[in-house]
């Protein structure tokens, strides 16, 4: 049945079958979960040395805007029964602009790194919004990335923003710092739903 979650694969790791098979029990409570699929899941528990055990998944990037709508009701569900923090990607391909098939052909802008490693951050820190981003330098010369979010969300990703700082540097060798502030204006989570206009 674990096998069922996975998007083209058959074989599993240990780790793999219990994250699938959780998700395949978490489908009583909440139906759309039988859409999602994932690509793989990484344990990087010793890569960032965490204290607790955090997972990283992988999804195929048609399932995100499935994952979107439900974040906020999976992931408690889910880190309930696997015990860790765990951490949802799109799976997404970055492209050299230098290769090329023919001389006119052009690389998508979605295929950038710039755009993969925005996507990245933005997919690690659902269902919350990056209201702001700086790059700044420090002293020596080395770059660090300030991002601000929003101060409603705190109690809910502060748990979390250890282990998403430490899982993006490995994946990006970029370093970030995470402050909250409030936000003025109007915007909608991802997959909420729209209210209607009275």
């Amino acid at each position: 049945m674990a096998a069922n979650k996975f998007w083209k694969k058959k074989e599993l790791s240990s780790l793999e079958q219990q994250v699938g098979s959780a998700l395949t029990q978490i489908e009583g409570t909440i139906t759309e979960v039988k859409n999602l699929r994932l690509s793989s899941v990484v344990d990087f528990t010793s890569k960032i040395n965490a204290k607790k055990q955090v997972y990283l998944v992988f999804i195929p990037y048609p399932c995100l805007s499935i994952y979107n709508k439900i974040s906020q009701k999976l992931l408690p569900e889910l880190e309930k029964r696997v015990k860790a923090t765990i951490l949802v990607v799109a799976k997404r391909t970055i492209e050299s602009k230098w290769v090329k098939k023919h001389r006119s052909q052009t690389r998508p802008n979605s295929r950038t790194l710039t755009t993969v490693y925005d996507g990245l951050l933005e997919d690690l820190i659902s269902p919350s919004v990056i209201l702001g981003r700086r790059t700044r330098v420090r002293v020596d010369g080395t770059k660090f990335y300030r991002i601000f979010l929003d101060e409603s969300d705190q109690k809910d990703l502060e748990s979390r923003l250890e282990s998403i700082k430490d899982i993006y540097k490995v994946l990006t060798t970029r370093d970030l710092e995470f402050e909250f502030r409030r936000d003025d204006t109007f915007y909608q989570k991802k997959g909420a739903k729209k209210v209607g206009k009275n």
